[in-house]
């Protein structure tokens, strides 16, 4: 019989998509081999189909999130959290009840209790407060990626001229449009593909601009084929990230909010991508020249789902 395992995380317009995206992508991983469930708070259209493709979902409301997943556990089962406002004592609430738990872990500013701990972003054992049993898994070798992106980077040629932006399914800052006018007169620039969320409010940042093609909720399949295209790409230091290194993209990536700078230093200190700082700087500046070299061996993620399905099985 299989294992069940319940994926626990949201997205909302304040909080950005990083944290669904990411558990969805390791349920698709997982889906195959155990009985996976994803709980989430207010799901909106895009997040339920996106769901309904992996496996399927449970509706939490948002003001008795907490007590109404613990609700649900019998304790043989796998838990995953992805979010800052799972506690030390909420861990040890769901290993109480005799689960098994997994954390995705962003900022390292707690203690955690559980079995296993995952960070992509880090590689440096030294920043986490753990249990003595508790497993590590850090780095790009754990990945969290969607299907298209985890296959081999095909041999089909970069398109000269290219480029490839997103910020993700809110992009509350506009840096979309801000990254738009920074490049779209330079000579050397043909094409910019442009992707943008359901929550993303600041209309159609296409608009005025002639080498911008717009695309609104792009699944993963197209959103890798044209990564796999685009010579260069404009990216915060998130999943999406990941994602554009998978597919062999020169990289310009920096950082807008807390969370993302200690990625962005792990990126930027390997040469896997030509660090911008912080975006919202307003005298961010692109370089003269557009002359990346990319340092990056998409081999490193090879193997990933198969490192997933025997780290679940042996939890």
């Amino acid at each position: 019989m299989k294992r069940n395992i319940y994926f626990r995380a949201d997205a909302s317009d304040t909080i950005g998509y990083g944290h669904f995206t990411r558990m969805l992508s390791l349920a698709g991983m997982l889906k195959d081999d155990f009985c996976c469930t994803f709980f989430t708070c207010h799901p909106t259209p895009y997040q339920v189909e996106e769901m309904r493709k992996v496996c399927p979902s449970v509706s939490l409301r948002e003001d008795t999130h907490h007590d109404d997943f613990l609700s649900r556990l019998r304790g043989d089962e796998i838990v995953v959290l992805d979010n800052y406002f799972f506690t030390t004592a909420y861990q040890r609430r769901i290993k109480e009840r005799g689960c098994k738990l997994v954390c995705v872990d962003d900022m390292h500013d707690k203690h955690y209790v559980a079995d296993v701990v995952i960070n992509h972003g880090v590689a440096d054992v030294s920043l986490f407060d753990v249990e003595a049993s508790t497993r590590l898994c850090l780095g790009l070798r754990w990945a969290l990626l969607r299907e298209p992106f985890l296959q081999p980077l095909g041999t089909s040629p970069k398109e000269h001229g290219d480029w490839f932006i997103s910020f993700g399914g809110s992009d509350f800052h506009n840096l979309t449009s801000k990254f738009i006018r920074l490049i779209h007169d330079r000579e050397e620039v043909k094409r910019v593909f442009v992707v943008v969320g359901d929550s993303y409010q600041h209309g159609d940042p296409s608009r005025g601009y002639d080498k911008v093609i717009l695309h609104r909720n792009l699944p993963a399949i197209e959103m890798a084929a044209l990564m796999q295209r685009s010579e260069y790409a404009i990216l915060p230091s998130s999943g999406i990230c990941i994602e554009a290194l998978s597919r062999g993209c020169k990289i310009f990536a920096g950082y807008y909010v807390d969370n993302q700078e200690r990625f962005y230093r792990y990126l930027n200190d390997n040469h896997h991508v030509h660090g911008l700082g912080n975006l919202l700087d307003p005298s961010l500046t692109m370089p003269e020249k557009f002359d990346l070299i990319s340092m990056f061996d998409t081999s490193l993620m090879y193997g990933i789902k198969e490192r997933y399905i025997q780290l679940f099985k042996n939890i």
